[in-house]
């Protein structure tokens, strides 16, 4: 009776509050309705220790985040038909069952809805290149959206991959963007901290937001986006309730002898607040 949430990362110091927490509490409580107990695992696993964890009966099933394009972890357990469930998605999805942001509807409706305000010089702060070279889906798939998206419109892509946690980021990366795009008036970010980025390097410029500079976040709103001044625009997600979802679809795998593919993207909540504005 116990499950394990695996979020694979460097280093312990690189855990967010913002974003990982609510994965573990939204996994913990669906887990606890359902009498299991949650093991949360930050370790990279070799394959002899995954498979050890099923084989030593320490773990019923397994919830993945951080899923890879070609996973090997996916590719492992789905070999053995060992029980997981992933928060994301890899490339060959024959056969199992996931719960996932839709990144790429996401992208197209943030810059279709700035190209309503009249922007036409979008930029598009996403996430960490490392994360594209490993082939972690949201940075696939997010920087797919926007690519598709300015392509759909004729506009120029201007972007930077960087961190998702640290305002400087922001702040550097978008010094970068209007180096390289002086006429942008509109900045897509994938987190509050560095939107908070972007405004700051904005008005150190002396352009104030949303009046020369709208600015929105895809991703995790909520609470943070109504802590950033001005409140931020988001297409965003309950991270607690994907996480609460997935461990249900976890559970109600292990219970069921023949269980069901389930397949679920979740479309993101358009909250439009005061750092976005109509072009004059």
């Amino acid at each position: 009776m116990t499950l394990a949430l695996h979020h694979p990362i460097e280093s312990p110091h690189e855990l967010s509050s913002v974003i990982e927490i609510p994965y573990i509490t939204g996994a913990a409580a669906a887990a606890s309705e359902n009498e299991y107990f949650l093991n949360f695992l930050v370790s990279k696993l070799t394959p002899e220790s995954l498979l050890m964890m099923y084989r030593s009966n320490q773990i019923d099933g397994i919830i993945l985040l951080q899923v890879s394009m070609d996973d090997w972890r996916v590719n492992l357990l789905r070999q053995y038909a060992y029980p997981f469930i992933m928060i994301g998605r890899c490339a060959d999805l024959e056969g199992l069952s996931f719960i996932d942001l839709d990144f790429e509807d996401a992208m197209l409706r943030a810059v279709d809805y700035l190209v309503e305000l009249g922007h036409r010089n979008i930029g598009f702060l996403t996430y960490p290149q490392s994360w594209r070279s490993a082939g972690i889906g949201p940075a696939i798939r997010s920087l797919d959206g926007y690519t598709r998206a300015v392509n759909k419109y004729g506009l120029h892509a201007c972007y930077r991959e960087i961190g998702l946690n640290s305002v400087e980021e922001g702040f550097e990366a978008t010094h970068g963007l209007l180096q390289e795009n002086p006429a942008l008036t509109a900045i897509i970010t994938v987190s509050h901290l560095t939107a908070a980025g972007s405004i700051k390097a904005l008005a150190l410029q002396g352009r104030s937001v949303p009046q020369d500079c709208s600015v929105m976040a895809v991703g995790f709103g909520g609470s943070f986006a109504n802590g950033v001044t001005p409140s931020l625009t988001t297409l965003e997600w309950s991270p607690y309730e994907i996480s609460y979802r997935a461990t249900l679809l976890m559970t109600e795998t292990i219970a069921s002898e023949q269980p069901q593919q389930q397949q679920i993207l979740v479309p993101p909540e358009f909250v439009v607040r005061e750092s976005t504005k109509e072009v004059k």
